[in-house]
């Protein structure tokens, strides 16, 4: 068993540099076991005002900074994580539950985003064009947007805000994170890093609090000139109309219902393989994770089969242990409601082909929020399981005819994040799959996603982009200079 890592950070606020206490507090837990880990200082909006200030007074040094200089502190950190990944992983498990494994792999997913904009920093660059006038110029330079909020859910608590932090100030902008209030100390953990990387202070503060009561004046804060948010599709409305009132810009990364189209000449091992790894990834607390399973009606009872197979042999439990596969949900209140989905399918036909409770073998996991991981077949398009975002480790089946038929019932959501197809024929996929109004699909691949891609969803799923070219230009404003050209 992985021991839970002693903190080398203190649970309170990352302000200018210094620890600082709130007067209120909340308990971290352990949500497979429901163990408290932490009291963890909570942000008020005095406090709150008090980061913003501070790196609005550090915007002006780091923005005139050099793009190398931040480029370098930036893979520093890139290479600390690498180097800590252990601790940091223990501690991410700890207080997220996702199994071990997966916690390293969110570190090195973090740290890639740290290298990526790293190495992206020195390429901000502008251009000169000709002027209409042969004695003049244009120098179009980018400057960045200003000082950067930053909100990261509890799903990915490191690398969400990873994603953001390297983006930002790799453009020079200096940033306040508002990490999620259940998962804070893997943020806080990173303030020591960051120091020793040799980021000045006051570029990054680090203010947990309760989102509802710091979710409007962070948006709203005259020094804040972008807001980015990973979060639900509510909240990102509700915060998108408070920063209008200040005419900011706002990148939104929200909720998804991702279809995974299994065409009739896909590999059915390998598509039930990778299906299942893609639902137990978080326990299938993911935005992008497949949310509805088409497959041709007569491979219906195969597939079945097959992920019957692979579903009752996983482990659920602490992942904290060796060998498990699924995690817990994050709370019980999460569920109670991907248990009132299944209830709701159940009561309207579908049926339960599988349902693992491998967790009840501990009597000490049975106080953690478990959900079985689940499969249901006989699921139809009006079903609430169909149309909402599951959060949990649900695999529903529903049955298509005709590829196109897939398609068409694939896009009758308001949602478009991600997207899965997987068939033998190539072409057949890629035809498919430009036809998903998704931003990301993935073709035989359950784990598109890298820091050299941009990501972002269109529709409900939120606009922007994270990583890739792209990531960096939503801290970026573009500025004109006409200017006498210099003649001899």
């Amino acid at each position: 068993m992985k021991s839970l890592p002693d903190f080398w950070f203190e649970p309170h606020l990352w302000v200018n540099g210094e620890w600082v206490r709130a007067v209120e507090s909340l308990d971290i837990r352990n949500p497979a076991t429901g163990n408290v880990i932490a009291r963890v200082s909570m942000a008020d909006p005095i406090l709150l005002d008090r980061a913003v200030h501070g790196a609005a007074r550090a915007q002006k040094e780091w923005g005139e900074s050099s793009p190398f200089e931040r480029g370098e502190i930036l893979k520093r950190v890139a290479s600390l994580l690498s180097a800590r990944k252990d601790p940091f992983a223990r501690l991410l498990t700890s207080e997220q539950g996702k199994p071990y494994p997966q916690s390293v792999a969110e570190v090195e997913y973090a740290a890639s985003f740290f290298q990526w904009f790293g190495e992206e920093a020195r390429r901000v660059h502008g251009r000169i064009t000709p002027h209409p006038d042969r004695k003049r110029e244009y120098l179009i330079e980018q400057r960045p947007i200003g000082v950067a909020g930053l909100i990261t859910p509890w799903n990915f608590p490191l690398a969400q805000g990873a994603k953001k932090i390297a983006a930002s100030l790799a453009a020079g902008c200096a940033a306040v994170w508002k990490p999620a209030e259940l998962t804070p100390l893997i943020a806080l953990a990173m303030a020591p890093l960051l120091q020793e990387a040799g980021l000045p202070r006051g570029v990054l503060q680090i203010v947990p609090g309760i989102g509802s009561q710091l979710g409007k004046p962070l948006a709203e804060h005259p020094d804040i000139r972008i807001l980015s948010l990973t979060g639900s599709t509510r909240t990102g409305a509700t915060l998108l109309s408070y920063a209008a009132t200040g005419i900011k810009r706002v990148t939104l990364e929200l909720g998804g219902n991702a279809p995974f189209i299994v065409l009739p000449d896909a590999d059915l091992d390998l598509t039930a393989e990778q299906l299942v790894k893609l639902k137990l990834f978080v326990s299938g607390q993911v935005c992008v994770t497949a949310n509805r399973v088409f497959v041709h009606r007569e491979q219906e009872k195969e597939l079945l089969d097959r992920l019957a197979t692979r579903m009752a042999s996983v482990r659920a439990g602490d992942g904290l242990e060796d060998g498990i596969d699924a995690g817990p949900l994050i709370h019980h209140k999460a569920c109670q409601g991907v248990g009132e989905l299944v209830a709701d399918a159940l009561a309207q036909g579908a049926k339960l082909s599988v349902e693992n409770r491998s967790f009840e073998t501990r009597s000490e996991w049975t106080r953690g929020s478990f959900f079985p991981p689940t499969v249901l077949s006989g699921v139809s398009d009006s079903m609430r399981i169909a149309r909402e975002e599951i959060f949990g480790p649900v695999i529903p089946i529903l049955t298509y005819t005709d590829p196109q038929e897939a398609i068409l019932r694939a896009n009758a959501t308001p949602y478009g994040l991600a997207a899965y197809v997987y068939g033998s024929n190539i072409s057949m996929c890629r035809e498919v799959a430009r036809q998903l109004e998704v931003g990301i699909v993935g073709v035989n691949e359950w784990r598109p996603l890298r820091a050299e891609i941009p990501f972002g969803g269109v529709k409900q799923s939120g606009f922007g982009a994270e990583g890739g070219l792209e990531g960096i230009q939503e801290f970026l404003n573009p500025q004109v200079i006409s200017i006498p050209r210099f003649e001899l």
